[in-house]
Parts: C-alpha cells; sequence; structure tokens
C-alpha cells in the first residue's frame, strides 16, 4: 500500500485527481483530510459484502474511490492498528498501519562489518570516486590509483561519510567491463583508502566477483545499480561478507535505459519493482537491516520521472528502508539549464537540497564539500521549530 502525507488541501487535490478522484466525492473528501493519505488496492473495495469503502466511512475515516484504489486519510497509524484481526478487515487494517508506521520511520542503523552507518540525523555525504576512462562527469580525471584514492581522502576530510569507488560508468548509452579490468581499477584504490579513511568504503559494482574482491579489500557497502539482478552470485557474496547492499531500481541496462522509458503509474511500479528485490534479496538471506534503497535518478527514467522523484521522495519511506539519492550531475540538469557536466553543480544542489528536503539518508554527489554544506543547511531548514 502506498501512503503519503496529504500536504494542503491545493496539492492533496492534485494528486488525487491524477489518481482518478473527482467532483464531489473528492470535494467532502478533501474537507475531511487527515495527515496521511493511504492508497489501497481498488479489489479490496468490493471483495467482500461488507466493502472496505462503507466499512470505513461508517468508522468516520474519510474514504474515497480512485481509477484504481480506494483512498482513505487517518491521522496517525494508532487509528487502523488497534482493530482486531478478526473484524471485518481488521487484517487489511493492520496490514495498512504497517505501511504507515513503516513510512513514519525515519531513523536507522545499518550494520556493515566493523561497524554502522547512523542515519538517524543530517543525511551523510557519499562521495563519488570514479575510477573509469569514460565516466559522465570525471571519467579519466585519475592518472593512478594514488591519485584516486589522495582524491577520496579529501573528500573524507570535506564531509564524506562514504566513499563509493567505481571502476564500470553506468552512464547512459555505456557498455560492460570484462570483471578483471574493473577489478584492476577499483581494488588498488579500495585497498589504499581502506588503510587510511575512516570513512565507510563502498565499491560500485554489479558483479559478484568484483564484490568479493573489493569487500576483501576494505569495501563495506556493495552499491549495485541492477538491485542484485545482473549477477545471480552477488546475492551470495553480500549474505556471506555482512556488507550492506544499495538497491537502486534500474529499467533496463546502461546501454539501452534511456532509449523510451515508459511507466504508466512511475510510484506504482517503482515501489513494486523495488519491494520485490528486497524480498529477492531477504530471500537469498541477506538481513534486512543491511538494505539500502535508491530510486535510480536518470537510469531508465524521463524528465518527468526525475522531477517527480525529487518531489515526492518520500513516498519511498514507506519501503521501511533508507534512501539513497545520487542526482550529481545528472543530464535532468543539463535538460533543464543546458549546463555541461562541469557546470551542473547548482543544479546539483537545487537537487541536493530537495533530496534533504524531502527525506534521503544518504546523497551521492561528486563535489562534496559543496553539498556537504547544501545538505546541513536544507536539513536545519526542514527541522527548524515554529516560531
Amino acid at each position: 500500500m502506498r501512503v503519503f502525507r496529504s500536504g494542503n488541501s491545493s496539492e492533496a487535490r492534485e494528486r488525487l485527481a491524477f489518481l482518478g478522484a473527482e467532483g464531489a466525492d473528492l470535494e467532502a473528501f478533501l474537507r475531511e483530510l487527515r495527515t496521511l493519505i493511504v492508497l489501497a488496492p481498488a479489489e479490496l473495495a468490493v471483495a467482500s459484502p461488507l466493502p472496505l469503502y462503507r466499512f470505513l466511512a461508517g468508522r468516520g475515516i474519510p474514504v474515497l474511490r480512485g481509477k484504481s484504489r480506494l483512498i482513505f486519510s487517518v491521522s496517525t497509524p494508532d487509528v487502523l492498528a488497534g482493530w482486531p484481526a478478526s473484524e471485518p478487515w481488521g487484517g487489511v487494517l493492520r496490514l495498512a498501519a504497517g505501511s504507515i508506521a513503516r513510512y513514519s520511520t525515519s531513523a536507522f542503523r545499518v550494520p556493515i562489518p566493523d561497524g554502522v552507518l547512523e542515519l538517524a540525523g543530517t543525511p551523510l555525504v557519499m562521495g563519488v570516486v570514479n575510477v573509469t576512462p569514460d565516466s559522465f562527469s570525471d571519467g579519466g580525471a585519475y592518472r593512478s590509483s594514488e591519485e584516486a584514492a589522495e582524491r577520496g581522502l579529501e573528500m573524507e576530510a570535506q564531509g564524506a561519510s562514504i566513499l563509493d569507488v567505481g571502476g564500470e560508468s553506468t552512464r547512459p548509452g555505456s557498455r560492460p567491463v570484462p570483471a578483471d579490468e574493473e577489478m584492476r581499477r577499483v581494488i588498488p584504490v579500495i585497498r589504499r583508502l581502506a588503510a587510511k579513511a575512516k570513512a565507510a568504503i563502498s565499491v560500485d559494482t554489479t558483479k559478484a566477483a568484483v564484490a568479493k574482491e573489493a569487500i576483501a579489500a576494505g569495501a563495506r557497502i556493495v552499491n549495485d545499480t541492477s538491485a542484485l539482478a545482473d549477477d545471480p552470485a552477488m546475492s551470495s557474496v553480500v549474505r556471506e561478507s555482512g556488507a550492506a547492499v544499495v538497491l537502486m531500481h534500474r529499467r533496463g541496462a546502461p546501454a539501452t535505459m534511456q532509449e523510451a522509458p515508459r511507466y504508466d503509474s512511475l510510484f506504482d511500479e517503482l515501489l513494486t519493482e523495488l519491494s520485490d528485490r528486497i524480498d529477492a534479496a531477504t530471500g537469498a538471506g541477506i538481513d534486512r537491516d543491511r538494505i539500502l534503497v535508491d530510486p535510480g535518478i536518470g537510469f531508465g527514467k524521463r524528465l518527468c520521472d526525475n522531477l517527480a522523484l525529487h518531489r515526492h521522495l518520500d513516498e519511498l519511506r514507506v519501503l521501511g528502508r533508507p534512501i539513497v539519492f545520487g542526482p550529481s550531475r545528472k543530464s535532468f540538469i543539463a535538460a533543464l539549464t543546458g549546463a555541461s557536466p562541469s557546470e551542473r553543480e547548482f543544479g546539483t544542489a537545487a537537487s541536493v537540497a530537495a533530496a534533504t528536503m524531502n527525506g534521503a539518508h544518504v546523497v551521492r554527489v561528486h563535489g562534496v564539500k559543496e553539498m556537504r554544506e547544501v545538505v546541513q543547511v536544507a536539513d536545519a531548514i526542514r527541522r527548524a521549530s515554529p516560531c
């Protein structure tokens, strides 16, 4: 079930109209609007002699039919959690209460080998250390593993809590590289960083062989843009190592993902697909506590999708896992501003600020010093007390 904050009545009207609600029923619903809106599958409205619609309305809960959802609004999860499962619809409402509880959880402790990622306050900054000749932004920037490692240490000094080392470009149109070449690029850098840095080291790869060697060299997080789907052996590497894993949403492979992406309902599809990948990971024996999720800005997404992910990022909280957000210097910024990759820091700053305001736990960026300040200010604004 999807959950999101209702916001003001104008914003709620816009979102509910998109979901197919209209007319006098919509206006009546808005007059009784509560803090949270829950979207339940439409079949629940007609699956019993006592439809859920009538059941909710009879208990004073605002309820509305959309084109493919039953929509209702509550103030807190307690409104639903107290109903016995034996009552009509009690089991369904407990599921809804669970969705609301996950949505309402904002603090996480993610265990990693020899430590823990504390994700309860200001979002962490993940610095990008690309050891590739063809990455869209900084490909070929480092002439040696020593230079790449020194850049990582500089990022740590500037405020990066995580250093994400990648040896294969995933830009749109890119092609995979052999595992041995990817290891040749990243393992020396990871080894040098692990010897000197206090920041957690992450390896950005979809290959189990690369992840295994990277973890042996000191990586503590696997950042997999395929969400463990590209390599069947990746799940066991993560499980056996105790590393944390970032499951990113992606449509298609990097070589083709931006040719014609399409969604009928972005958040319905994205949440379903990420939920399936979480289930696949836990089914393979990976502890749920070690999973983070990433909506995959620019990975099989249209401009409208990328913008919607910024505006409604909080909807990913219903997955019950911390959110990683990686917009740095990506082409959606150029679509809006015309800026080249090296000139997209201000656009990136706006994106990072929006993500921070809307619930990101980790932001993945190239310009650590600048984006750390953006995160600090945006988070302070988000947490500001009434006055």
